[in-house]
């Protein structure tokens, strides 16, 4: 699976689903073979998640945070700092990206300003799953004169990686990420400067992927919307 190479232009959070593997995971075809069509989805909780990026010796990094086996959402996946929209977020005009500044501290140690952060994806859990999130993700330069540390209770580890070395050790088994994750990276993977990717972000189109949980043949699989202009998901 290679990166995603971005043309010069507007690009959209569509682009990079026909890239993505349909392929879901063991758990959540579990999921799926008991889901009752009737069954109300659970309502997804307002979420924020903040692509840290840095440039390093190779070229372009992020900060990956690795969640512990325990943890009941996204057990073992190695995800952005994030979470979901607190009361104290709503105190301003728009709390998402007062959410994303926030879990950006509380997980890393970095301090953001809202006007850092660049939309970048809007991904919505898929509706078999017990624990939903409707979550925005945003990319961010690391400030100068700030470090990043792994201040998260719910992770491991975690490093600096570029998204090519990401996306490879997914390949391989050694990494696991959800299709939010690997989309991001892949796309950042074709890009090799912090300022490269803040320009693309700054001029994308961003709208929502709700991943449907269909059986196709002896699996599950994830369908995904057309890309822009029409096609196949």
């Amino acid at each position: 699976m290679d990166g995603v190479i971005i043309e010069m232009g507007r690009s959209h959070s569509h682009d990079v689903l026909a890239s993505l593997s349909p392929v879901v995971t063991t758990s959540l075809a579990r999921l799926a073979e008991g889901w009752e069509p009737s069954r109300t989805p659970v309502t997804p909780r307002k979420a924020a998640s903040v692509v840290l990026c840095r440039d390093g010796v190779t070229g372009l990094e992020t900060y990956l945070l690795h969640r512990h086996a325990r943890m009941a959402f996204a057990a073992s996946m190695v995800v952005f700092p994030g979470g979901g929209v607190d009361p104290v977020d709503r105190s301003v005009a728009d709390p998402l990206p007062a959410c994303g500044v926030r879990e950006t501290r509380e997980e890393a140690g970095v301090d953001l300003d809202a006007t850092q952060l660049v939309p970048w994806a809007h991904w919505i859990t898929p509706a078999v799953q017990p624990i939903r999130y409707d979550t925005f993700f945003y990319l961010a330069a690391l400030p100068a004169g700030q470090t990043a540390a792994d201040l998260s209770t719910e992770t491991d580890r975690a490093a600096w990686t570029a998204p090519v070395a990401a996306v490879a050790a997914y390949e391989a088994g050694e990494l696991a990420m959800m299709p939010p994750t690997l989309s991001i990276l892949l796309e950042l993977a074709g890009l090799d400067t912090v300022a490269r990717a803040l320009a693309v972000g700054r001029d994308r189109v961003v709208e929502p992927v709700l991943p449907e949980v269909v059986r196709a043949g002896d699996r599950w699989v994830y369908r995904y919307p057309p890309p822009p202009g029409g096609g196949a998901g």
